[in-house]
């Protein structure tokens, strides 16, 4: 019943204070994300993965399968790259997807190595 039902800790919370502060003071850490964002999406596309109609920093890779899910996840550690495996009870049976979390501190080489990760696992579990 207590699924996800924490509260913030005071470290935080003032962490979440100073990044409201730091948003109010310039957009460019939210355009840097927003074109993070753009820039894997269409990554995540032009390799094929269905990534589903997400409007917000967050890219759900759906991969459908729950242990193809969760063995994608690991294999993407093992390459440097944190992706969680996103399962039942968590989204609906026959959803199972790998989330992206992307931040404004991503580098264009970070996005792409993320991308060669993606595309490596990929073939790596087709095969």
């Amino acid at each position: 019943q207590r699924l996800f039902s924490i509260a913030l800790t005071i470290p935080d919370t003032a962490a979440l204070l100073e990044a409201v502060t730091m948003l109010g003071e310039s957009e460019h850490l939210v355009q840097k994300l927003w074109g993070n964002v753009d820039y894997l999406r269409k990554g995540f596309t032009d390799l094929g993965f269905d990534i589903g109609h997400s409007e917000t920093p967050i890219i759900p890779v759906m991969l459908r399968d729950e242990d193809l899910a969760r063995s994608f996840s690991a294999k993407l550690f093992e390459e440097g790259v944190f992706a969680s495996a996103i399962c039942f009870p968590m989204v609906p049976k026959g959803t199972a997807r790998v989330r992206v979390i992307v931040s404004a501190s991503f580098s264009k080489e970070d996005c792409d190595a993320g991308l060669a990760a993606f595309k490596k696992v990929s073939q790596e579990l087709s095969g």
